[in-house]
């Protein structure tokens, strides 16, 4: 019995983090504060820059283990991160908290290194 409701109570507060997460990007069980519309796109404009990041090198690493032309995938990779860097320019210029706006310019000087290599 007691394992039970163990297993219900872990199960609910992992649904209440899943929960949080989805709806303020963060993995937390009580979330410090609602995100505003700018920190919910700055933290969707994260994930992409990931994501396409992660597109970009796997295409890289596929072309030199297997020496498959991956030029149209690291293209749209970059393209991608070319499109994330013009949403960044415009995210910035608006009312955005000090931290926020760290946290641009930091996604905005990884782009910056990314493109230098």
């Amino acid at each position: 019995m007691t394992k039970k409701v163990l297993a219900g109570i872990a199960l609910i507060l992992g649904g209440v983090i899943a929960f949080n997460w989805i709806t303020t990007g963060e993995l937390v069980l009580i979330p410090s504060s609602p995100l505003s519309a700018e920190g919910r796109e700055l933290s969707r404009l994260h994930e992409r820059f990931v994501a396409a990041t992660h597109q970009y090198y796997q295409a890289g690493h596929a072309a030199g283990v297997s020496g498959i032309d991956t030029t149209a995938d690291a293209q749209a990779a970059m393209d991608e991160i070319n499109q994330i860097e013009k949403d960044l320019q415009d995210l910035k210029s608006k009312h955005l908290s000090p931290t926020e706006t760290s946290q641009v310019d930091e996604i905005l000087s990884n782009i910056h290194k990314l493109k230098g290599n």
